[in-house]
C-alpha cells in the first residue's frame, strides 16, 4: 500500500468505520491529557540495559498534531532505526513516541498512558524484550503490548508469543495486516487502570548513607499516620483496648526493604515470623485476611514488613506486584529504603511514590554522597522535582544551614528534623518509641508535622475528624498539660 492510499476520504464517500488516515488526522477536543498525578500508577521495573534503544530520529516542527498515541521500544542499531522508518511508513509519516531508554519506560507509560506498547523483538535483545513485556503486562494490563520483528526468526517470535503480546507485527510483511491492527487499537477508547481509584498513596524514605537516622524516622512517620488513619483515635482518648478491638483493621503498612533490614522491628520492639521475604514467595495467597493476621503488628494497630538481612534479590516485577497487592488492602504504605537498598529495587518502587523523601544530615560528606545518590536516581528514570529534603538531626548552631544545603542539592527543602539523639536513644533502649504524648518534644513535634502533611494531602476525611474530636478547651489543657 502506497502513502496516497492513506489519503483522508472526501465527506461524501467517508467509510462507516474510521479509516488509519481518520485516525491519524488530528480532531479539536480529542487531545487527551496527561494524568494528574503519574505516581499514583503502578512501577516498571529497570530491565538490563541490553534493549537500549538507538536515538530517536529528530521530530519534524510542530509534530504534535503527527505523533500518534503509540510508544515504541527500540532494538538496537541497527534494527532500531529500520523498526522506526517502517512504523512511519506504516503511520503515513505519522510519529509514535520513542521510548529513549529502558529506564524511562514506566515514566512514559504512566504519563503518555498510550494505546499500546510496541516493543521490538530482535535476536540481540530477545531475552531483555522478553523480560520488558512480562512486566508491562504485570504492570499495566490494561495496555495492550504488541511485538515487531521479523516472523521468520522462529524464536524472537515465540518468545514474543511466550511473553504476552496481543500481536506481532511482521517487518517483512504488507502493510495492509499491520495498518489494521494500529486502525483497531487508534480507534478504541482509552483503557483505564482502574487500580488508581482505590490504591494506597505510598511515601518513600530513603538516605545515601548508614546512620543518619531513615529508619527511626520512617518508625515515627509510620506511627503517626496509623494513629491519624485509626478511626480509635478520632473520637474519645484512645486506649490500648480500642487498638485491640480494631485488630483486623489495615490502615499504615511499614516496609522495611534495606538489605540489612531490621532496624524498624528494633525500633518499633515488634518482631514477626512473616518477612518482605515470606510475602513475596506467598503474594499469591496473600489476601486481605492473610495480611491482618500474619504481618507483625505494633500495639498501636501499625503493621510492618521487614526484609530479612542477606535475602537474595527479588525476581523482576516482584516487589512492585507486592507492593500494587497491598496498596490495595492498606490506607497508606511506608517504605523505609534506609541506605542500602538495591538500585534495581528502588527502581521498581520509587516511581510509583506519591511522595519521595530524601533524609540527609548536616555535614558535608551527607551533602556529598547525597548528591551522588540523586545521579543513580536520575539514571534510573527518578526526576529530581519528585524529590524533597529532610534534614535530620538539625542544628541551627551549626554553619551548614538547611536551606544552604537544598539549594546545593537542588532540591526543594520539605523539612528539619531536631537533633534530639539523647532523647530519642532513651526510648529506643526500652523498646519505645519517642513518648508521642509529649506533644511538645521536638522531633515528636516535627514528625507529626510531616504525618498531618500526609494526611491533609491523601486522607482529608481523617483531618477534619481529628480536628473535630478535639476543641478549643481540650487543645487548652493539652498546651498546659504539655502534651
Amino acid at each position: 500500500m502506497n502513502k496516497d492510499s492513506l489519503a483522508p476520504h472526501s465527506a461524501g464517500s467517508a467509510p462507516e468505520s474510521p479509516s488509519l488516515a481518520d485516525l491519524l488526522t488530528p480532531r479539536p477536543g480529542h487531545v487527551r491529557p496527561a494524568p494528574a498525578d503519574a505516581s499514583e500508577r503502578p512501577a516498571l521495573r529497570a530491565v538490563p540495559p541490553s534493549l537500549t534503544p538507538v536515538p530517536a530520529t529528530a521530530n519534524p516542527a510542530g509534530d504534535s498534531p503527527a505523533t500518534v498515541p503509540l510508544l515504541l521500544v527500540q532494538a538496537p542499531a541497527p534494527q532500531g532505526a529500520l523498526a522506526l522508518v517502517w512504523m512511519q511508513r506504516l503511520l503515513g509519516g505519522a510519529q509514535p513516541h520513542i521510548a529513549p531508554s529502558l529506564y524511562t519506560v514506566a515514566e512514559q507509560v504512566q504519563q503518555l498512558q498510550p494505546q499500546a506498547v510496541l516493543v521490538q523483538f530482535d535476536s540481540a535483545n530477545v531475552d531483555a524484550a522478553t523480560a520488558l513485556v512480562a512486566q508491562l503486562q504485570q504492570a499495566f494490563p490494561h495496555i495492550p503490548r504488541l511485538a515487531i520483528g521479523h516472523a521468520q526468526d522462529a524464536p524472537c517470535l515465540l518468545a514474543a508469543l511466550r511473553a504476552g503480546v496481543q500481536d506481532f507485527l511482521d517487518l517483512d510483511a504488507p502493510l495492509d495486516p499491520a495498518q489494521r491492527v494500529v486502525s483497531q487499537l487508534l480507534a478504541r477508547p482509552a483503557a483505564l487502570d482502574q487500580r488508581r481509584a482505590d490504591a494506597a498513596p505510598i511515601t518513600a524514605l530513603l538516605s545515601a548513607r548508614a546512620g543518619l537516622g531513615c529508619s527511626l524516622l520512617a518508625s515515627h512517620l509510620a506511627w503517626h499516620l496509623q494513629e491519624g488513619l485509626s478511626p480509635a483515635r478520632s473520637g474519645k482518648a484512645a486506649v490500648p483496648a480500642s487498638h485491640a478491638a480494631d485488630g483486623q483493621s489495615l490502615h499504615a503498612l511499614l516496609l522495611d526493604m534495606g538489605a540489612s533490614g531490621g532496624d524498624c522491628a528494633i525500633y518499633l520492639n515488634t518482631p514477626g515470623e512473616f518477612s518482605l521475604a515470606d510475602a513475596l514467595s506467598q503474594q499469591r495467597r496473600l489476601d486481605k485476611r492473610m495480611a491482618a493476621s500474619a504481618l507483625s503488628r505494633h500495639p498501636s494497630g501499625l503493621r510492618l514488613l521487614t526484609m530479612p538481612r542477606h535475602a537474595a534479590l527479588p525476581a523482576a516485577g516482584e516487589i512492585d506486584a507486592l507492593v500494587q497487592r497491598l496498596g490495595q488492602y492498606f490506607e497508606h504504605l511506608v517504605l523505609d529504603l534506609g541506605a542500602d537498598t538495591p538500585l534495581p529495587v528502588m527502581a521498581e518502587v520509587l516511581p510509583q511514590a506519591s511522595q519521595i523523601w530524601l533524609v540527609c544530615d548536616q555535614s558535608v560528606a551527607s551533602v556529598v554522597w547525597t548528591a551522588e545518590l540523586l545521579q543513580q536516581l536520575q539514571a534510573i528514570g527518578i526526576a529530581p522535582e519528585r524529590i524533597e529534603l529532610i534534614v535530620n538531626r538539625h542544628d541551627s548552631r551549626l554553619e551548614l544551614a538547611a536551606s544552604h544545603m537544598a539549594a546545593q542539592l537542588q532540591l526543594p527543602l520539605l523539612g528539619n528534623i531536631p537533633e534530639r539523639r539523647r532523647p530519642l536513644m532513651q526510648e529506643v533502649n526500652r523498646g519505645l518509641l519517642l513518648q508521642a504524648q509529649r506533644r511538645s518534644e521536638p522531633y515528636v513535634k516535627a514528625v507529626g508535622q510531616l504525618a498531618d502533611q500526609l494526611l491533609a494531602a491523601h486522607h482529608p476525611q481523617r483531618v477534619g475528624h481529628r480536628s473535630g474530636a478535639v476543641g478549643p478547651l481540650q487543645h487548652l489543657l493539652q498546651r498546659l498539660r504539655g502534651h
